[in-house]
């Protein structure tokens, strides 16, 4: 299409969509200005050429769903398909019968709710739909809104709607982040920390520190300007290295070994191995664990040639519970290949439970060790198949096979060692079990439960690595003003990275709305 036909197409349609609202007002269907609230946008400081519309409610069927309209057309909506309804009150619900545009056909009658901005979740005019949660119904009544004016509205884009709150200042991009991580909380410890690092923590430190580094540049810049030398005089690089000086602090007290200050067993789960010798026991225990049938129990050895995953929830941890194949000498290629998988899931995991026969145990260690902490001797430990860590963690299965079994002799130079005793077939000794795993994670998480986090995410200790890295050159070059400034700009530019003041690369903010869900 020639340039100057698709500019007319483009401002003749707005045109006609002008002139048709003006009909709808001019007929009493949408309120006029002066009555209970203005519906036409005028100005915006971000303009968003389209409205957008999505389901922002679970899947139907269920009891009401929630579809929602953002943009200047949300005006044009209410009109169209609650014609000759009294005007909305802002923020108040009101019953009414939707209609569809064109065939004027009842939709379903529905809780209406205007949101005008920019006192709504996007910053744009916002209109609600809480709809009976059919899937007709909501079928139905997406293709409806999308028919009011299929040239101005279309279906959002994942997380389309946050993305616009970003892009016209109701949120930061740490505050989106935040909100990511509560639509993806599966237990209640990672509900509690997106809600910590969503309330405004992140975002204080972050501007307040880019605040500092600003000043700071300026303060260098105005040398440049009012002076003939490039150097910097002592007495005033003082307040400039005072700065760079408390940034640096307050950003390694973030983050004191250069990564998240929360770890990722909270944000994404613990890795919890199970590991033995072939018929220990192993997969039936799993399905204790976890209340159901995740693995396939056979008497027959070997079984399990690949990983099992479950999950579980411990005292408000995810725990991602992984079955692994039998350790032992002499098999043949395809179980081999099934034991380096389960020596590499070891070496990485959170936490690695030994579980053994306790019959094996009794040959091995002589006796079956009291449960709680011991020490077991090293060669036992070895005999029963220990793979290198900082703990022995033994479960010692199928005791209801043994009778009076004595306890070991006691050494004092052994292997540090926690033993719980139980029966998967007969399920004692697994609540214990439990109840102890999850005493071992809050233990291990209790600074991280007293004092909320300030970073995070992975993205966020990446920029302020750069960070770092770039006041560390300021104070090398202190010498050479004009370098002072450049490697203060970059380090302003990269804490704005963070909060998204300073993203140029659309790619960046693509990443992190994709991520939500559709109507969010």
């Amino acid at each position: 299409m020639h340039p100057a036909a698709r500019v007319a197409g483009v401002r003749s349609g707005v045109l006609r969509r002008a002139a048709q609202r003006g009909a709808w007002a001019a007929a009493g269907r949408v309120p006029r200005p002066g009555a209970a609230v203005r519906l036409e946008r005028l100005h915006t400081s971000v303009r968003c050429a389209d409205s957008i519309y999505a389901l922002a409610s679970g899947p139907p069927p269920c009891g009401v769903s929630v579809l929602r309209i953002s943009g200047a057309e949300a005006a044009l909506v209410y009109a169209a398909l609650c014609p000759g309804a009294p005007a909305l009150v802002p923020r108040r619900a009101a019953l009414r019968t939707l209609r569809h545009p064109t065939t004027r056909e009842v939709l379903d009658t529905a809780l209406v709710l205007f949101f005008p901005r920019p006192h709504s979740y996007t910053g744009e005019d916002v209109l609600e739909l809480h709809v009976h949660g059919s899937p007709a119904v909501v079928r139905d009544t997406l293709l409806a809104v999308g028919a009011v004016d299929p040239a101005a509205l279309r279906p959002a884009q994942p997380g389309e709607f946050t993305r616009r709150a970003f892009e016209q200042g109701r949120m930061d991009l740490t505050s989106c982040e935040a909100l990511d991580a509560l639509l993806r909380a599966e237990t209640s410890t990672q509900r509690r920390l997106a809600l910590q690092t969503g309330g405004g923590r992140q975002a204080q430190l972050y501007h307040a520190l880019r605040a500092d580094l600003l000043e700071a540049m300026v303060r260098v810049e105005a040398m440049l300007d009012f002076s003939d030398e490039d150097g910097i005089d002592d007495a005033l690089w003082a307040p400039v290295r005072d700065t760079v000086d408390r940034v640096r602090t307050q950003i390694r007290r973030a983050m004191p070994d250069g990564r998240p200050a929360v770890s990722e067993a909270i944000a994404h789960g613990t890795q919890l191995v199970l590991y033995g010798r072939p018929n220990a026991g192993k997969s039936l225990l799993l399905n204790r664990l976890v209340r159901r049938e995740a693995a396939i129990v056979s008497p027959e050895a070997g079984t399990t040639r690949d990983v099992v995953q479950a999950a579980l929830e411990l005292h408000g941890f995810r725990v991602q519970l992984s079955d692994t194949a039998g350790l032992r000498t002499g098999a043949s290629g395809i179980e081999q290949q099934g034991i380096a998988r389960t020596e590499a899931h070891v070496r990485d995991a959170d936490l690695a439970l030994l579980v053994c026969d306790a019959g094996e145990v009794c040959r091995e260690l002589g006796g079956v060790p009291p449960c709680g902490a011991t020490q077991v001797s090293a060669r036992g430990a070895d005999a029963l198949g220990r793979l290198p860590g900082d703990e022995l963690l033994l479960v010692v299965n199928k005791m209801d096979t043994v009778r009076d079994a004595p306890a070991p002799v006691p050494v004092d130079d052994g292997v540090a060692c926690h033993v719980w005793q139980v029966s998967a077939l007969h399920d004692t000794g697994v609540d214990a079990l439990l109840a102890d795993l999850g005493a071992m994670l809050a233990a291990r998480h209790a600074a991280d439960l007293r004092e909320p986090p300030l970073v995070t995410e992975a993205r966020h200790a990446h920029l302020l690595g750069g960070v770092l890295a770039a006041l560390d050159r300021c104070v090398a070059c202190a010498e050479d003003a004009t370098l002072v400034a450049e490697e203060l700009r970059h380090a302003a530019y990269l804490v704005g990275q963070i909060t998204g003041e300073t993203l140029g690369a659309d790619e960046v903010l693509g990443a992190i709305f994709a991520r939500f869900c559709i109507g969010k």
